[in-house]
């Protein structure tokens, strides 16, 4: 059997991972990262890391004989005293802090691979979980609404060769937001007070960057930052089809849209 490490961050995903890649025949360990991982691993062989550990953690797949990787569920970056990184931890992130998160992520998957790990991407085990052409939900998109998710998409593919962003809100042909490092949420929850109640429809666009490894780092969408976005006034959402992963079975339970 092959042996597949799952680096787990925030939420549920990670499990839904590991019981896929169980059942394709790997031989599955989960290395829940330390303050961040909450879902319940006792279904499988558990070893938690500090997300500084770097060596340490190469350290485990390699004495485990790990062959594959997978990073997958929501991770928030401490502080660099918080971080407490090790001996390698400490070489990676002096090459890491002068870019974005897809360039450290580059590092870190490189980081692996020199010990024959490799990195796959989390749709390669939910394949079904990725955000299918065509409408979802709703009323079919008005010409207006064409045109705000045409703008939101050029705003982010032009800003996407820069690491910034996955989503920006439009409405009314301007721009009321970008993601930054507060990630969809906590865009939303800014922007809720700039929108125009009278102001015309008020558009979440949300798709990879254009620089982004879908191995690494694969925007995700959730049922949560959905409904947040309906109580923040947002009426149209246009995700990626194929590029976005669903957190949750929306498309099976339209009601949460």
């Amino acid at each position: 059997m092959t042996g597949l490490a799952i680096i787990a961050g925030k939420g549920q995903l990670p499990v839904e991972v590991a019981a896929a890649a169980t059942a394709g025949g790997f031989d599955v360990l989960i290395l829940p990262i330390k303050g961040q991982a909450d879902a319940d691993f006792t279904a499988y062989l558990t070893m938690p890391i500090r997300l500084g550990a770097i060596g340490e953690t190469r350290t485990i797949m390699v004495q485990h004989k790990i062959e594959k990787l997978v990073m997958v569920g929501k991770v928030s970056w401490p502080s660099m005293a918080a971080l407490r990184p090790d001996f390698d931890g400490v070489k990676l992130l002096g090459k890491m802090m002068t870019k974005g998160d897809d360039n450290a992520l580059r590092h870190v998957a490189t980081y692996f691979a020199e010990k024959g790990v490799e990195t796959m991407a989390v749709d390669a085990f939910l394949p079904h979980r990725k955000m299918p052409l065509g409408l979802v939900a709703g009323a079919k998109p008005d010409a207006q609404s064409m045109v705000s998710i045409a703008l939101g998409a050029a705003i982010l593919a032009a800003l996407g060769t820069h690491d910034v962003g996955q989503s920006v809100i439009v409405q009314n042909g301007r721009v009321i937001a970008i993601e930054a490092a507060e990630g969809s949420d906590g865009m939303i929850a800014r922007a809720a007070a700039l929108l125009d109640p009278a102001g015309g429809i008020a558009c979440l666009v949300k798709m990879r960057k254009s620089a982004q490894d879908s191995r690494l780092d694969m925007p995700v969408m959730g049922c949560n930052t959905i409904l947040s976005a309906a109580n923040a006034g947002l009426s149209l959402l246009a995700i990626e089809a194929d590029s976005v992963l669903l957190a949750d079975d929306i498309v099976g339970n339209q009601s949460a849209m």
